[in-house]
C-alpha cells in the first residue's frame, strides 16, 4: 500500500516538470517559426532591393545614352552656324564687311583671311580635323572729325554698333583682338575675327559610343 502511494506521489511530482518541458518545447517551436518568418521577409526585401538596383542601373544607362544623343544633336545643330572650309575666301569677307563698316563711318582698308587653324586627330590624316577655325584680320580708318558735318567721330560707339550687327548674322564668329589707334587726323581700327569652321568630315547620324 505504501509503495503504491509513493508511486502515485512520484507521478504527481513529475507533472510540473513535464509541463515545463512541454512549455519549453512549444516556446522553441514558436520562436523558430517567428525567426523563419523574419528570415523570409528579409530575403524578400533583399531580392526587391537587388531588383530596384538593377532597374536604377538600367535607367541610368538609358539616361546617359539620352544625354549623349542630346549633346551630339546639339553639337550638330550648333555646327550648322559655322562657316564651311571652302567658303574661306578673302573677297567674300571683304564684301560682307564693306557695307557694315562704311555705314558706321569707317573706311575699309584691308581684309585678310589667315591660314586655317586646326587640331588634327589620328596623326594628322586628311579628313580628321575635329576642331578648326580661321582668323580674318580687318583694318579700317575713320577721320577724327567728319569733313562735312564737323562732328567728332565716336569710334567705340561705332564698333559697338558693328559688333551688334555682326553677332546677329550667321556664321558664328568671335573677336580675337581689337585695337584702336589715334593719329593726328584719323582713328585706325585693327580687329581680328575668329570664325569656327565646320568639320571637314561627315559624321554619321548616330553618336559614336
Amino acid at each position: 500500500m505504501r509503495r503504491r502511494l509513493f508511486k502515485f506521489l512520484n507521478v504527481l511530482s513529475s507533472y510540473p516538470v513535464l509541463a515545463l518541458l512541454c512549455l519549453l518545447v512549444f516556446g522553441i517551436f514558436y520562436m523558430g517559426a517567428g525567426t523563419r518568418s523574419i528570415e523570409f521577409q528579409w530575403q524578400s526585401l533583399l531580392s526587391r532591393s537587388i531588383e530596384l538596383k538593377q532597374e536604377q542601373e538600367q535607367l541610368n544607362a538609358e539616361l546617359q545614352g539620352l544625354r549623349q544623343s542630346d549633346a551630339y544633336k546639339r553639337s550638330q545643330i550648333f555646327q550648322r552656324q559655322f562657316i564651311a572650309v571652302d567658303a574661306v575666301v578673302t573677297e567674300d569677307f571683304r564684301g560682307k564687311f564693306l557695307s557694315v563698316f562704311e555705314s558706321q563711318g569707317w573706311n575699309l582698308r584691308s581684309v585678310k583671311a589667315g591660314e586655317i587653324l586646326s587640331d588634327a586627330k589620328n596623326g594628322g590624316k586628311t579628313g580628321t580635323a575635329y576642331f578648326s577655325a580661321v582668323e580674318v584680320a580687318v583694318v579700317a580708318t575713320a577721320p577724327i572729325v567728319h569733313p562735312l558735318s564737323s562732328e567728332a567721330f565716336l569710334p567705340f560707339h561705332s564698333v559697338d554698333r558693328i559688333a551688334d550687327y555682326l553677332w546677329r548674322k550667321p556664321p558664328t564668329k568671335e573677336i580675337k583682338s581689337l585695337r584702336i589707334d589715334r593719329t593726328a587726323t584719323d582713328y585706325k581700327l585693327s580687329v581680328v575675327f575668329l570664325y569656327p569652321l565646320a568639320n571637314d568630315h561627315t559624321p554619321s547620324d548616330d553618336p559614336v559610343e
